[in-house]
């Protein structure tokens, strides 16, 4: 007797099931993709550089200042100037001595007053090379001066006494000095009120002498 066969049992495909050419299609996305994405991308505000400080404006008036002005009578005067921080105060050496005097400033231009009456207005303005300043000196009782002064370099007021005679002063006659013109004069010049290291003219020769 033959066995008689049975059917092949019948398979019939589910409705979640993926056909492989799909899944072959869809890309790959590697972890080293992810993380360089990630690394791009800053964490925090406080992670971003800050911006660079602008600096400071250089000084436009501190410093020594030295030049030659009309002071009226008294002719061509070398004067040094040194000026602080801010022109607040402005220390003046000349002929006529060493003084200090208080000085405003309105950012380009300082003025300060000066003379035993502080009669006589000083305005300094430095020039855009910042090696320069225009001076300006004026009073009503005949100085007017205006120069160009130098920063900076060796004082040069005192060289200015080196030009002229010291007067030499009488023993036990405050204010009154020998002629250095003619040291056997026995006329003695009266210097009273004037400062130590200013110029006065002698009367007899109009030469200048300084006083002692």
């Amino acid at each position: 007797m033959i066995a008689q066969r049975s059917p092949a049992p019948i398979v019939e495909p589910t409705e979640n099931a993926t056909p492989a050419s799909e899944n072959q299609t869809q890309p790959k996305h590697s972890s080293k993709t992810k993380r360089k994405a990630v690394e791009t991308e800053p964490s925090s505000e406080q992670d971003k550089p800050e911006p660079a400080k602008p600096r400071a404006p250089q000084e436009r008036f501190t410093g020594t200042w030295s030049g030659k002005i009309n002071q009226g009578i008294w002719g061509e005067v070398v004067f040094t100037l040194t000026v602080t921080a801010g022109g607040s105060d402005v220390n003046e050496h000349s002929v006529f001595g060493t003084y200090s005097h208080h000085a405003t400033s309105d950012g380009k231009t300082v003025t300060w007053q000066s003379g035993m009456l502080n009669e006589v207005t000083w305005t300094f303005t430095p020039t855009g090379d910042g090696k320069t300043a225009l001076v300006t000196s004026k009073s009503g009782l005949g100085v007017n001066g205006s120069a160009t002064f130098q920063r900076g370099g060796t004082p040069v007021a005192r060289k200015v006494a080196s030009e002229f005679p010291t007067a030499r002063p009488v023993p036990e006659k405050p204010g009154f000095v020998y002629n250095p013109y003619d040291p056997t004069a026995k006329r003695l010049l009266d210097v009273t009120g004037k400062p130590s290291g200013s110029k006065v003219k002698d009367p007899s020769t109009g030469k200048m002498f300084i006083v002692p």
